[in-house]
């Protein structure tokens, strides 16, 4: 934090008047000057308040931030939110002619190493555009008065707007282990800021200020103050500060816990095209594995049946409990496949479903869910024969496979009602 300043009061950079000309330049990495017709209306302004920016030495952009982060990553700067403006005279380059931008904004970040907020003005000069923000928060405090502020938000959870951008900042070395170089990849956690709760609100007077010759706005600001409580990660007690509420976002529905039963099977939206059919199955069943609690909200670790693979389910994700014992059960396999396959006439086994224990030409063995297209045989050279499944395999995402027969170790015809539960 800076000295003699909080989140609450800073010092306001003396206004001066904005230079009416208009110019627009598109790019979020460079200087845009308002329209001089809507100089007070925060919509049309590029880095509004609750803009997420960061300085030019972030390797983030507006349009990636899956960038992996190697060396001294610990140099990387935070990601912050802009929750104060002050507008400058604009003025030209005495070399080039170009429109030079002096607008100045606050930043507000929270500083893991020290467990607090911190705050820095910025030239526009010196940052970059990196998101939007979330401003529905923001935006609903507009028109409210403090008695129904505060009934709405007092005891609910906030946390930062940057917080997602903040968990999803990665970094990226090298390890040497048995003589191997290995990378590894883990979280670079240096700004993530906490969930706290909302302990009072508060209304900012002087949220914006008016030239007194032409009336245009010459300073912005938030005009709800919210005081947060938090657990602090360093002194391990707790800590209270306000915040802007352009900086904030309500964490409600994420912190409900959903109760998964383990007797219990899902049916999660996530459609598989089967190849050069025109079928799709539309869902995949799942079974809870675990809950894990990710800084803020909850994820739900499934098991897909289909795959026998992990799959994570985040709060905002719908699932459909149902109960598909009779379809997707625990019966044994029959384990006579030559004779099944390539005793019985091909066409009676065109489009049926089977689930198959597999174990390819590097003994690599897997549960597959599969639909038969064709049964072939092929002829070596010695005379021999080798028998061949050709279907759609839901563990290669519905793509066509070819499956020897004699490598089938147990089999299972599914029920009659996978088709209709399952297919579109």
């Amino acid at each position: 934090m800076e000295s003699n300043t909080n989140i609450a009061g800073a010092p306001v950079v003396a206004p001066v008047e904005r230079n009416q000309t208009a110019k627009v330049v598109k790019s979020a990495e460079n200087v845009k000057y308002e329209d001089s017709d809507h100089n007070n209306d925060a919509e049309y302004e590029e880095i509004p308040l609750g803009t997420i920016v960061a300085n030019l030495a972030h390797p983030y952009s507006a349009d990636n931030t899956n960038v992996l982060i190697t060396t001294y990553a610990h140099f990387t700067p935070p990601l912050m939110i802009v929750i104060e403006k002050n507008y400058g005279v604009a003025k030209y380059n005495p070399i080039t002619g170009d429109k030079e931008d002096n607008d100045s904004y606050r930043c507000l970040y929270y500083l893991s190493i020290s467990g607090g907020f911190e705050l820095q003005w910025f030239k526009r000069r010196e940052l970059k555009k990196i998101s939007g923000g979330s401003l529905d928060l923001f935006n609903s405090a507009k028109d409210k008065g403090i008695d129904k502020l505060k009934k709405g938000l007092l005891g609910k959870m906030a946390i930062l707007t940057n917080v997602d951008l903040e968990l999803d900042k990665k970094k990226i070395w090298s390890d040497n282990e048995g003589g191997i170089s290995k990378e590894k990849v883990n979280n670079l956690l240096d700004y993530l800021p906490p969930l706290a709760s909302i302990i009072d609100v508060k209304l900012n007077e002087d949220h914006q200020k008016y030239n007194e010759k032409n009336g245009k706005i010459i300073h912005r600001k938030s005009k709800v103050l919210v005081k947060l409580r938090w657990l602090n990660n360093i002194t391990s007690k707790y800590s209270e500060d306000y915040v802007p509420l352009a900086a904030l976002k309500i964490i409600d529905k994420q912190l409900e816990l959903r109760n998964y039963s383990k007797k219990l099977t899902y049916l999660y939206s996530d459609p598989i095209n089967l190849e050069e059919s025109g079928i799709t199955v539309s869902k995949v069943p799942l079974v809870i594995e675990s809950i894990i609690w990710k800084h803020y909200y909850y994820i739900y670790r499934f098991q897909n049946l289909f795959t026998k693979q992990l799959q994570d389910v985040n709060y905002d994700e719908v699932l459909d409990e149902t109960d598909l014992r009779h379809i997707i059960n625990n019966s044994s396999f029959l384990n006579d496949s030559v004779n099944k396959f390539t005793k019985t006439p091909d066409e009676n086994f065109k489009d049926r479903w089977f689930e198959i224990q597999y174990s390819d030409r590097n003994d690599r063995f897997t549960q597959r869910f599969i639909r038969i297209i064709e049964i072939f045989k092929e002829t070596q050279e010695d005379g021999s024969e080798k028998h061949f499944i050709k279907a759609h395999c839901l563990l290669r995402s519905g793509k066509i496979r070819h499956f020897r027969i004699e490598r089938i170790k147990g089999y299972k015809e599914v029920h009659e009602d996978f088709v209709k539960t399952f297919t579109i």
